[in-house]
């Protein structure tokens, strides 16, 4: 062992420090691919538990939730529950969000151009009287001192309806006190509150970094426009009471329209929504780590072909080929090592990045800002680490293999005259040809079967099969492209001949060498490739779905929606006035909530579908008639949804669904599907008529979450809009926004929704373009007698560059060709397999010549800057001591 040792020290180690840039190219490879890897799961941790850490919280330590089937309920229900006190602790609740109106904050000023963004708190309207058993508030302070506080100061809470109470950590952040006054946005409505306590950073306090507040649940009610309803019943089960038989017996006993269920689901359905996304980018991650693995394969080829002699050396003195074997694989665990290291250090500055990137995906503002506050905290486990180690140092092991077997094969006699040189790869077999196609084939079949679990499995199996497929054609695709450079590039370009004649002769002589490298390079130009091609057919089919179904000249919502989770609605007095507005002629809306559809959450729209046909904003997929299935839709109680919901739940017209009203569940026929882009999570829309008669308590109107308003002939959208901003009550807590502002904010929005797959583009693009790096420094290691009897023969050190420089430009086009078509093919499944299975969208195919024009011309230049350290390298060779040595 101390022999191994030694002979590791002086064989490998020294020549690692000797060659440094090609084990520093694949150090930073390995890095980069841990780090995101990583990244992409403490991203998907900080976002998870931001879920699950709010939900846990504020229920407390409640057992059980009760609900309405349709979302909130009358509160005179209340009486018909009396006997909930046989099973424990019950507390009513009141649950919302509300935007902090800041003075002086840009985000909310009146001549704001996009859709406004502040704080947003998460507010709990409870009885502090019975609640404190379920949600503890033992450090609740009401005055300027730290003790409990008294019967007298939580009654103060009961009937001061303009009181509310925040954690310290929020009223830190802001610089607030006790008895300072703030304003609130809740829906439309502005309300004027007291700070009368702050919470301690424990419990319910510390969901969401601190932004999260209490009120007396009368006083959230008035606040919210609630007036006679609440949002569930919180249940704390007594000590000897089993949760599963109570749950069971609650249900059996409960009136129809409400339900029972365990309070971690909605922490589940919101888990469910977005673990498709999160699917996707643990996927994609992959990429940077597999093109990093290339670079491991390459590290130890230039190795081997550094120290073939020395090898050749050891082997005639007695080592075996466990020996070399041994000591190859050993670089490949310390080159691993130190890439490892690296990354985990990496790993924690890229998932702040990865967070604000998901968490904006995930469609809410205060998440984002509470995940990447999370995110600051989480710290990779050991588990994470280990599991790390165990993907990434067998794949490395095996990435080194093939080089250290070849090492380990090297026979003495064939170093001595130089034998192993001279037998050269000419045309690759057909077989590799033949093994491509099926591999394609393999894909094709795989990419046509069904998502497992919802995910896309099969779509990600067919894209790796293509990747492996692109391995196996890049000899012959290499091959055609010398043959081309020799016989007719070589003649048009005159001055370059003798240089492009022994380019291509020299990758002639290296296909089995450098296949690998190109291999590397192609398949992350491909998936450069697929996601450009996915990102620009996405964002031409918003833009088509945008112009077709976007024509309101006025847009108008609450601040405080600014996520598909959110509730909140316009008054009926905010309404009202814009209809009087003198350039207003016709007024559309659509009230939206979150229902609950199997195990997930859906949106439920209600809207006056006859104004909807009238201003066609709806773009149908089916059926051939949609004004025909719109009328009977509105005659018969029927209902029309989204793709997403279609696809999700394989629901087409004709077709019934089952949906939660206030009266139990009940049955509605699909009239049609249309296409929605603005969430993913699936969307029922009934007419405002039908919503009165089947889904509204007491037959009241909804209230809308969104207005469009369309003007007069003449009138100016933006005089409209700064009017309505200066007239409408309560206009602070509205957004009002010109059409021009909608598109652009929904296209910027788009934008940074694909930001994160960018990110990922990019690193795996430089990872490969670091191994066009390190490949051609290994044919320089492997050639250099050839190079020192080039320059003998009369070749001049810049004949020697430009044959490198082109050789390296060779490999770069071969790679882009090949990058192309196979990333054309994983475009075509990003689109029609992972994405429909995973979101349920149809995207229209759009090839972006644009983007092939331009990578093509930027692959090409930073192949000819990768080569050219190595051709100077090759320039500088020793012709007269290297023959000598030979």
């Amino acid at each position: 062992m101390r022999g191994l040792v030694r002979l590791y020290r002086q064989f490998m180690l020294r020549s690692m420090l000797r060659h440094k840039l090609p084990a520093a190219a694949a150090v930073l490879g390995i890095a980069l691919g841990v780090a995101v890897m990583l990244a992409i799961r403490l991203a998907n941790r900080s976002i998870t538990d931001t879920f699950r850490t709010a939900v846990d919280s504020v229920s407390g330590a409640a057992s059980l939730s009760i609900m309405g089937e349709a979302g909130r309920f009358d509160e005179r229900k209340l009486a018909r529950l009396e006997w909930l006190r046989e099973y424990g602790t019950a507390s009513p609740v009141i649950e919302g969000y509300a935007m902090l109106l800041e003075p002086g904050d840009p985000r909310l000023s009146a001549d704001r151009v996009g859709w406004p963004r502040g704080e947003i708190l998460h507010l709990l309207g409870i009885d502090v009287l019975v609640d404190r058993p379920i949600r503890e508030y033992r450090l609740l302070r009401t005055s300027q001192e730290e003790r409990e506080p008294t019967t007298e100061e939580f009654l103060r809470l009961v009937v001061d309806p303009s009181a509310v109470v925040v954690t310290e950590r929020f009223a830190r952040r802001k610089g607030l006190s006790i008895g300072d006054r703030i304003a609130l946005a809740f829906g439309s409505n502005r309300k004027d509150l007291v700070i009368r306590g702050l919470l301690l950073d424990e419990g319910p306090a510390r969901t969401l970094d601190g932004n999260f507040a209490i009120m007396d649940i009368a006083a959230a009610q008035w606040a919210f426009g609630r007036m006679g309803y609440i949002d569930r019943v919180d249940l704390r089960l007594k000590a000897d009471i089993d949760v599963a038989a109570a749950e069971r017996a609650i249900a059996a006993r409960l009136p129809p329209g409400l339900r029972v269920e365990p309070p971690d689901q909605a922490s589940s359905r919101n888990e469910t929504m977005i673990a498709a996304f999160h699917f996707n980018l643990a996927a994609l991650s992959g990429i940077a780590l597999l093109v990093g693995l290339f670079l491991i394969y390459n590290t130890a080829s230039i190795g081997v072909a550094a120290r073939r002699e020395e090898i050749g050396i050891l082997q005639a003195v007695g080592a075996g080929r466990p020996t070399v074997l041994a000591l190859v694989l050993g670089e490949t665990v310390l080159v691993w090592g130190a890439g490892f290291a690296l990354g985990i250090l990496l790993a924690r500055w890229l998932a702040r990045g990865a967070v604000g990137a998901t968490a904006r995906t995930v469609e809410t503002f205060y998440l984002a800002e509470a995940a990447e506050a999370s995110a600051r905290q989480l710290s990779l486990t050991r588990g994470e680490i280990l599991l790390a180690v165990l993907i990434t140092l067998p794949l490395a092991l095996a990435a080194a293999f093939w080089p250290a077997w070849r090492a380990a094969s090297i026979r003495p006699i064939e170093v001595i005259h130089g034998a192993q040189r001279m037998r050269r790869n000419l045309r690759p077999p057909r077989a590799l040809l033949a093994a491509a196609a099926l591999l394609a084939l393999l894909g094709g079949g795989l990419a046509t079967l069904p998502p497992v679990g919802g995910l896309p499995v099969f779509g990600f199996a067919a894209g790796a099969v293509l990747v492996l497929a692109a391995a196996f054609v890049v000899p012959s695709v290499l091959w055609a492209a010398c043959w081309l450079a020799r016989r007719a590039a070589a003649p048009l370009v005159r001055p370059l001949r003798a240089e492009f004649r022994l380019a291509s002769a020299n990758l002639l002589g290296s296909i089995g060498r450098v296949s690998t490298s190109v291999a590397a390079l192609a398949v992350s130009l491909a998936m450069a490739v697929a996601i450009a091609v996915l990102v620009g057919s996405f964002r031409e089919t918003v833009i088509y779905w945008l112009d077709s179904t976007l024509r309101a000249d006025v847009m108008v919502r609450p601040i405080t929606l600014n996520s598909a989770t959110s509730e909140a609605e316009i008054g009926i007095e905010v309404l009202d006035a814009l209809r009087r507005d003198p350039d207003v002629a016709s007024v559309n809306w659509v009230q939206i909530r979150q229902v609950p559809y199997g195990d997930r959450g859906i949106r439920l729209a209600a809207a006056p579908l006859d104004l909807i046909m009238k201003h066609q904003t709806l773009l149908f997929k089916s059926p051939r008639d949609p004004a025909a299935a719109a009328r009977r839709a509105i005659a018969r109680d029927e209902v029309l949804v989204s793709e997403s919901f279609s696809i999700r739940f394989n629901k087409r017209p004709g077709d019934e669904v089952e949906l939660p009203t206030p009266t139990g569940r009940q049955s509605f026929r699909v009239a049609a599907v249309y296409y929605d882009y603005a969430s993913n999570q699936g969307t029922v829309t009934v007419d405002s008529g039908t919503y009165r008669r089947r889904f509204a308590a007491l037959g009241e109107s909804p209230l809308p979450s969104s207005v469009g308003l369309y003007l007069r002939p003449g009138a100016d959208p933006e005089t409209v809009r700064q009017r309505l901003a200066e007239t409408v009550p309560g206009a602070e807590a509205l957004a009002i926004v010109t059409n021009s502002n909608v598109r652009r904010e929904a296209l910027r929005v788009f934008d940074s929704t694909f930001r994160i797959t960018y990110a990922l583009e990019g690193i795996a693009i430089v990872i490969a373009g670091l191994g066009i790096f390190s490949t051609l420094l290994t044919l320089i290691y492997e050639r250099r007698q050839e190079i020192g009897l080039i320059s003998l023969v009369g070749a001049s050190p810049r004949q020697v560059r430009r044959m490198v420089v082109l050789e390296a430009v060779l490999l770069g086009a071969v790679s882009q060709a090949v990058g192309l078509l196979i990333g054309l093919l994983l475009a075509m499944i990003l689109i029609y397999v992972v994405n429909v299975q995973s979101f349920g969208w149809t995207i229209q195919f759009h090839w972006p010549p644009g983007f092939v024009l331009q990578s093509t011309v930027l692959i090409l230049a930073a192949a000819a800057l990768f080569g050219f350290y190595p051709a100077i390298r090759a320039a500088n060779v020793e012709a007269l001591q290297t023959v000598r040595d030979e």
